[in-house]
C-alpha cells in the first residue's frame, strides 16, 4: 500500500507524512527534499536559479521514481498537481488524500518561512497570493485524490487519526 498526501503548502503533508509512515512502518519519502537531495540545492535556490518549469520537471521525476514503491507514504510538493504529467499519475493513483485547510490556517503555517516558499516570497498581499493560487488548484486537488480531509483546527494525531479510519 502507498498513501501519497497532497495538497497546498502548510498544510501539514510532511509533519502528517512523517508520523504517519512512522505508525504504519512505511518509508517516508517527500518530493521537496528528494529534489534537494537530488541536485544539492535548496528549492528557493532552484526557483531563483532555474526557474519553477525546470522545478516542475524534477517534480515530476521524484513522483514517478517513487510512485511505483510499496509501504510508503509520500508528501508531495503544493503545486505537484499543476503539471499535467503529475496530475495523470495522481489520478491512477489509490490513497491519494488531500489536506485541506483554509486560507487562514495556511497564512497561520506559512507566515513565518515566507523565505522558503518562493511562490510566497515576493508576494505583498500573503491572504491575496493564497487565495489565488488555491483557486488554480483547488479544483485539481479534488479530481486526483481519493479522500479530502479538513486540518482546519486539528492538531497532527486527530488528521492522522481520520487517515487510518480511511485506510482501514
Amino acid at each position: 500500500m502507498k498513501i501519497i498526501l497532497i495538497g497546498f503548502m502548510g498544510v501539514g503533508k510532511t509533519s502528517v507524512g512523517k508520523q504517519l509512515a512512522r505508525k504504519l512502518n512505511f518509508n517516508f519519502i517527500d518530493t521537496d527534499y528528494e529534489i534537494e537531495r537530488l541536485t544539492n540545492k535548496s528549492i528557493p535556490d532552484i526557483f531563483e536559479q532555474y526557474g519553477e518549469n525546470y522545478f516542475r520537471k524534477l517534480e515530476n521525476s521524484i513522483l514517478e521514481k517513487f510512485v511505483k514503491n510499496e509501504d510508503i507514504v509520500m508528501a508531495t510538493g503544493g503545486g505537484i498537481i499543476t503539471t499535467k504529467e503529475n496530475y495523470n499519475i495522481l489520478k491512477n493513483e489509490e490513497k491519494v488524500i488531500f489536506l485541506d485547510g483554509s486560507v487562514e490556517t495556511i497564512i497561520n503555517h506559512v507566515q513565518n518561512e515566507r523565505n522558503q516558499r518562493p511562490l510566497l516570497k515576493e508576494s505583498e498581499n500573503l491572504s491575496k497570493k493564497i487565495e489565488e493560487l488555491l483557486s488554480i488548484r483547488y479544483e485539481k486537488y479534488i479530481e486526483v485524490s481519493d479522500i479530502l480531509i479538513d486540518i482546519n483546527g486539528k492538531n497532527i494525531d486527530e488528521v492522522i487519526s481520520q487517515i487510518l479510519v480511511y485506510i482501514g
